[in-house]
């Protein structure tokens, strides 16, 4: 029997579509987008129109636009890179970042400059009031994700945005979790800089986009953080990942014509599945689902069960205890302790997420298979 795959805040599977893309990528645009021949032209101009179908998908511009690796690179260059080396700067994010945010203010902590890491609601939320009393002279970026990779929770960008922009702070958005089901329009979030990875929605991995506004290119160029040839207009050095790239802007092309409508089809499934399992076993949520938390996803505990175990046991289910950069680690979720879980709860949790190729009959298999499981484990573990 095939693995029901629910784990799509981790990662998606690629889309037939970007398969074909990459495909043709590899076999007739396989030659350097800089080189000035014939074949090179072709495979830029291939870039080009995955550049603009991005920058569509978004609301930016096609300058705006800069292709990395993926959203820790960006998020790296987006930060580091308006950070830059010299006198103490200070920077203000929350609680329930990504890791690649935390560390990476980390690290500039380490280096010398002031980090004001904010707290969240019970919900995973930050108030935006809490942000501008943060806000100080020398604070030279605000980092706020867009979704939460643990819990769902949609961070109100919009109403920081505004504080930050009156305050002339710029406010940089890891949009990774929340651009495959929601809305995305940088004009209307009011951000400055934006990132996302193509391999949380449907497209390859090792790739990404970082949105930096030609307003604060215009005003503050960020630096950065690899040098060498001087690609993508000087912000990121080196060859492009042609055949991603062409993948990337087939998958932003395939999820705009089918998000608002994939969106309540996941909801409905989460919804099924929570009723199916509720029948079954007992559990406790741990992230909310409505507006405010996005569709497709949700966390919740076993009472007395080890959900590491668990994950071993369920074969034929593939779900997470959490963020998949922290998996290997075995370590507590920073998340679900942000928002003042209980260890007992966070030992239980699961974190369960739908996607476009899951059906009705995976949701209830799924449902019956975690619950056969958790109710084999207290007895061995109490």
């Amino acid at each position: 029997m095939s693995t029901i795959y629910l784990d799509h805040q981790a990662t998606t599977p690629t889309d037939p579509a970007v398969v074909e893309a990459m495909s043709f990528a590899a076999t007739q645009c396989y030659a350097n987008p800089s080189s000035p021949h014939a074949a090179g032209i072709r495979a830029f101009r291939e870039v080009e129109r995955a550049r603009g179908a991005v920058a569509r998908f978004i609301g930016a511009g096609r300058s705006e636009i800069c292709f990395t690796s993926g959203a820790t690179e960006g998020n790296n260059l987006a930060i580091k890179g308006v950070v830059r080396p010299g006198a103490p700067r200070h920077v203000v994010t929350t609680a329930v970042e990504h890791k690649s945010v935390l560390d990476t203010c980390r690290s500039l902590r380490e280096a010398g400059h002031e980090v004001t890491v904010l707290p969240v609601d019970g919900e995973g939320r930050v108030d935006p009031a809490r942000v501008a009393a943060a806000l100080r002279p020398e604070t030279a970026l605000v980092s706020v994700m867009l979704a939460n990779n643990e819990i769902a929770t949609v961070q109100p960008v919009a109403a920081v945005a505004a504080l930050t922009r009156a305050a002339g702070v710029p406010l940089h958005c890891d949009a990774t979790q929340g651009v495959g089901s929601l809305p995305v329009d940088v004009r209307e979030l009011g951000v400055d800089l934006l990132t996302f990875s193509g391999h949380k929605i449907y497209g390859p991995k090792g790739v990404g986009v970082l949105y930096v506004s030609n307003r604060l290119s215009d005003r503050a160029p960020l630096v950065p953080q690899l040098h060498g040839g001087g690609q993508e207009r000087g912000l990121r050095a080196g060859t492009l990942n042609t055949a991603a790239v062409i993948g990337l802007g087939t998958a932003v092309g395939v999820l705009a014509a089918c998000r608002e409508a994939e969106a309540l089809r996941l909801a409905a499934l989460r919804e099924l599945f929570l009723a199916e399992l509720a029948d079954l076993v007992p559990y406790a949520l741990n992230s909310r689902t409505g507006p405010g938390f996005l569709p497709h996803a949700v966390n919740l505990s076993f009472p007395d069960v080890d959900a590491q175990q668990l994950l071993l046991e369920v074969a034929d289910v593939a779900v997470s205890t959490g963020s998949a950069c922290n998996s290997s680690a075995q370590e507590p979720s920073h998340v679900l302790g942000a928002i003042g879980l209980s260890p007992e709860r966070v030992r239980g949790s699961v974190r369960i997420s739908f996607g476009r190729f899951t059906t009705e009959a995976d949701a209830v298999r799924a449902a019956h298979a975690l619950a056969a499981v958790a109710r084999r484990q207290p007895s061995r573990t109490a």
